[in-house]
């Protein structure tokens, strides 16, 4: 029995900008210089982009980022831009097939970094996992693990593979992955036992004596922090989990939540009832350690907005949120440094450059560049220089409304009013984790760095560096923010009044809705409540109807993406002849349209449901022709599903052809598409095929392939129940029930549980 903990983490994706160092010469012959030259050219546009984006000028921001790519098409910079245009049509237009494009593009073998190489992969799985192209979504998570074992991105790859077994229903699959996120740290690995601030502490409790208990039954766990609160766990049958809130606070014993501070330990207690040594009622103890993630910002003059600009003349305000920070009830103090970097001049830079290349030793050593394969031999040349520099105190503070960044970790202000089971209210404490300062900003070239103000000119940027001395991470990181410094006035706009006149923006926003309510049906269909689904089906064409007129009017895309809409709801609702006509109707009047390739499919599997076989299998070879979409897999699987159904209803002769001719056709899928995630359902219906011939050996073989080669594959808990019954076939009873002991232990949900415990009984009791 041991006791362990789950630290579940919520991965939102984020944009990477990540900085490349200059690329080695690529060209045989290639001056040097030329390329530093192109890199330097072409992280000016990056930050041009950048800064369009900040601005709100997407449009722009995306032509310049295109621009690196066309531009400069040596320099190892263009797989930043791409990154950045993936990251912008995945996360803010949603529209996944463009992200694909280019996340594929940063995921090559050309790029040499393999942070960003781990990151485009991972984002290309979620592109798929968007459009619910489950099976290629697997695969291509699994290229995570296996090809960035100790990347941060394995921990995400496990948990959306969890999440696409949940859609599908393999709840035992979905829960194996889901278990491993947080099991990978890559380098950081011996973290140990560590509880972030603010998040939830996850209890799992690992007892074989617990499987004896009822559903209505319950194991208390004690947590007990050096703040000296403690609360009661309970954990629940199945996986013995159970989890209690946490916060920064004064301790209230038996409110729920457990009050911690900075630097605490939490104790959690469970006790063993019976071991196997034949003691009784055993403490069993688990020690987890409080840590808090810093975030640095620049803010506003309230110290809740983040900015990226601060005026000369004024206060430069800073904040910092570190839950280590907040170690006793009093207004605790951190410590961090504030500094002015100034851009060097071209002649500064030449010489810099032209001293490394004599081996001058009195060159200033270059900055440190980033640790990832796009660097080159040589480092990158600082393009900044520090000018000034103040040491600051920030103090613990109650925050105004954090609008950018996270909310503060927990807090008990003083001026709280009475909380639930007789938190005390007005005790004077102070415990928020949230730390402000403000130092002077003057417009000057002279420094002084005797003084506690920083001197600086237009253009120079403001750096807010903190050292996180503990995090979830071993090691210390130096948590930083930047502004830019301006002359004038930046002071906020106020809105008065929130309307949204642009006609577009709202039917975007309606069919976003509508797309929401769909899948939130999807959900309640999957789960049995079949009225509950309906009335959100129904509410979802009602916000479609609703812009319908208007998006004719308009045309273009806005009409592509309504019909697409109202296809996916038809279809949800197994209203076929609708869902076909839509299709139709897109592919009429959207013939190049990145959506067609899905509609053919849909279209193909509307017609299999209505046993139109013949015309299905006409719509599937259109799309296996479609030499760009990435959807021939599964249009080639549907046509050996097509035969195969055919086969099932004929008779003699006829039924032996036209199963030969489907396991021809679940072989192309094989042969022709093998990165198609159909391969491994192809694989084990050519199995069957052979298992029908009584060709067990060559079955046996099949079976073994997709068990190793495909672990995210359906079915596979027929797989290994075939498995089990060609072995038993070949006299192997002992392999063979090992088999079915395999599937009853990893599948008890499935329909075949019955059968296989039935037959793994019965060669046990032969074997004795």
């Amino acid at each position: 029995m041991r006791l362990a903990f789950v630290a579940l983490l919520l991965l939102t994706p984020a944009a990477v900008f990540a900085q490349a160092a200059p690329p080695a010469d690529e060209s045989a012959g290639a001056p040097v210089r030329g390329s530093i030259v192109e890199d330097r050219a072409a992280r000016k546009l990056l930050e041009a982009g950048d800064a369009r984006l900040e601005a709100g000028e997407s449009a722009k921001a995306i032509e310049v980022w295109k621009s690196v790519i066309e531009r400069y098409p040596r320099s190892r910079l263009r797989f930043e831009a791409h990154l950045r245009l993936g990251n912008y049509f995945l996360q803010r237009e949603r529209v996944y097939d463009r992200a694909r494009v280019h996340f594929e593009a940063a995921a090559s073998e050309e790029n040499n970094s393999d942070e960003q190489r781990a990151e485009a992969t991972l984002k290309l799985g979620i592109c798929l996992y968007e459009v619910r192209n489950f099976g290629k979504s697997f695969q291509i998570m699994r290229e995570v693990v296996e090809k960035f074992p100790v990347s941060p991105q394995v921990n995400e790859a496990y948990y959306y593979i969890g999440l696409g077994h949940f859609q599908l229903g393999h709840y035992s699959r979905a829960i194996q992955a889901l278990e491993k996120v947080g099991t990978t740290l890559g380098d950081d690995s011996a973290q140990g036992e560590k509880l972030e601030a603010g998040k939830r502490l996850f209890v799992r409790i690992e007892d074989a004596d617990l499987a004896v208990l009822e559903p209505s039954q319950s194991v208390q766990v004690t947590c007990k922090a050096d703040s000296g609160d403690e609360e009661v766990v309970e954990c629940f049958p199945g996986l013995v989990f159970g989890s209690v809130p946490t916060r920064l606070g004064k301790p209230v014993k038996g409110n729920g939540t457990l009050e911690i501070h900075g630097g605490d330990s939490v104790v959690v207690t469970y006790t063993d009832e019976h071991r196997a040594d034949k003691k009784v009622k055993t403490p069993v103890l688990k020690k987890v350690r409080v840590v808090g993630t810093a975030i640095a910002a620049i803010t506003d003059g309230a110290f809740s907005e983040t900015v990226n600009g601060v005026v000369l003349g004024k206060s430069v305000n800073l904040r910092v949120i570190d839950a280590d920070g907040d170690v006793s009830d009093a207004a605790d103090a951190v410590q961090a440094v504030v500094r002015v970097f100034r851009l060097k001049s071209e002649e500064e830079l030449e010489a810099e450059a032209i001293a490394r290349v004599k081996g001058n030793p009195a060159a200033p050593p270059p900055a440190a560049a980033p640790t990832d394969g796009n660097r080159s031999d040589e480092p990158e040349i600082e393009r900044w220089k520090e000018v000034d520099s103040v040491k600051v105190t920030l103090k613990e503070t109650r925050p105004t409304a954090i609008v950018s960044d996270r909310p503060a970790v927990g807090q008990v202000e003083a001026s709280a009013p009475a909380g639930p089971k007789g938190e005390p209210a007005d005790d004077g404490t102070l415990h928020t984790g949230v730390f402000h300062a403000s130092v002077p900003l003057v417009k000057t070239d002279q420094i002084n760095p005797a003084d506690d103000i920083l001197q600086a000119l237009p253009s120079d940027e403001v750096r807010l560096t903190y050292l996180d001395a503990v995090r979830m991470r071993e090691g210390t990181k130096q948590v930083q923010a930047v502004a830019r410094c301006l002359e004038g006035n930046i002071g906020g706009v106020r809105v008065t009044k929130a309307e949204i006149s642009d006609q577009e923006l709202k039917i975007q926003t309606q069919l976003r809705t509508a797309d929401a309510l769909t899948q939130i049906g999807n959900r309640y269909k999957e789960f049995g409540l079949q009225d509950k689904a309906n009335d959100k089906y129904t509410l979802a064409l009602t916000v479609c109807e609703e812009v319908a007129d208007e998006a004719v009017k308009l045309r273009g895309s806005l009409l592509e993406q309504l019909y697409v809409q109202f296809s996916n709801i038809y279809f949800a609702m197994d209203k076929l002849d609708l869902a076909a006509a839509m299709c139709q109707r897109l592919q009429s009047e959207f013939p190049n349209s990145g959506f067609v390739d899905e509609a053919l499919l849909k279209l193909a599997d509307v017609a299999r449901k209505q046993n139109d076989l013949e015309r299905a299998i006409g719509v599937y070879s259109r799309l296996v022709a479609m030499p760009q979409s990435l959807l021939r897999g599964e249009a080639q699987f549907g046509i050996a599903e097509c035969y195969e159904t055919m086969a099932a209803k004929a008779m003699g002769e006829p039924a032996a052809q036209l199963r030969d001719r489907a396991f021809q056709e679940f072989k192309k899928v094989y042969d022709q598409f093998p990165e198609s995630g159909r391969v491994g359902e192809a694989v084990a219906r050519m199995a069957n095929y052979y298992y029908i011939q009584k060709d067990y050996a060559r079955a046996i073989d099949t079976f073994e392939t997709v068990l190793n080669n495909q672990p995210d594959a359906k079915f596979l808990d027929v797989i290994l129940f075939n498995y089990g019954r060609c072995l038993f076939r070949m006299d192997r009873k002992a392999e063979a029930q090992r088999r079915f002991e395999q599937l009853l232990s990893e599948f008890p949900e499935s329909p075949l549980a019955v059968d296989a415990k039935k037959i793994s009984e019965a060669l046990n009791k032969s074997s004795k």
